[in-house]
């Protein structure tokens, strides 16, 4: 928490459901203060049946900058949205929140676009081979679509829900009609990068979203996870697998977030 909190602050609060693993305000204060913007990041655990009476009461709050959205709410409030970034219009997920002038709130998605730029500022961007993608939430859509305009060609989607999984499916073959995306789950033992974006290694003693063995020697993984480093992580690691953690996503899109909290042009 930064030490020089007073009533100037502007709040930008993190609803998560439950919330206990949130550490995103360690990386979020942080850039707020080497931006020099005097905000605050706070997480606040909210059920998914208060979140919509949540956000309306949070837009009383004089001192708001914005919001963010982790598991579960990534859906839910690109409903409460009226204005959409393209991202948003795309994926139908909102991780990112602005309250305007008028009252009403802009919504847009990072996460994709943090996935693919810390992907590939680590050398795991491998969009040239099979890409296994294990969750198909608010974050797995986003990471979904980022990877098909990236023009992944092939691209095996599983989910505990299988029918949130073909969802996802049906979607990016409406949108890129060139691709090769399924639901096979078989198709971990072809592909060139695997990424969990469940959340699952949260916490300790988790079970693993997949065996790490099933994967190519020459695989890499990219966990979204970013509190700790999971077991997945470091089972691949064991491997000799080349292994991405959570951080660099969020590295890569809270510049992008504050101009949009800020209001900034999109460039």
């Amino acid at each position: 928490m930064p030490a020089n909190l007073s009533g100037a602050t502007r709040l930008v609060p993190i609803l998560a459901h439950p919330v206990d693993h949130v550490r995103a305000p360690r990386f979020y204060n942080p850039a707020f203060a080497a931006a020099g913007l005097d905000w605050c990041q706070v997480p606040m655990g909210v059920h998914p049946d208060d979140f919509a009476a949540t956000v309306a009461q949070l837009a009383r709050v004089r001192n708001l900058q914005g919001l963010n959205l982790t598991i579960p709410h990534k859906a839910a409030a690109h409903a409460l949205c009226a204005r959409l970034g393209p991202e948003a219009r795309r994926t139908g997920v909102v991780n990112t929140m602005r309250l305007d002038a008028d009252g009403q709130w802009s919504g847009e998605s990072f996460d994709g676009v943090g996935f693919v730029e810390a992907a590939r500022a680590n050398g795991v961007l491998r969009t040239d081979g099979a890409v296994m993608l294990v969750g198909a939430g608010g974050a797995g859509t986003a990471i979904a679509f980022a990877l098909a305009a990236e023009r992944a060609r092939t691209i095996h989607i599983v989910d505990r829900e299988p029918g949130r999984a073909e969802q996802l499916v049906d979607a990016l073959r409406k949108a890129f009609p060139g691709i090769a995306a399924d639901t096979e789950a078989r198709g971990i033992g072809q592909a060139a990068l695997a990424i969990n974006a469940t959340s699952l290694g949260l916490h300790e003693g988790d079970a693993m979203p997949f065996d790490a063995a099933l994967l190519r020697t020459d695989a890499a993984l990219f966990d979204i996870v970013a509190a700790r480093d999971t077991e997945l992580m470091g089972a691949c690691a064991a491997r000799g697998l080349k292994v991405v953690g959570g951080k660099p996503m969020i590295d890569h899109q809270i510049a992008a977030q504050i101009a949009f909290w800020r209001g900034d042009p999109p460039h």
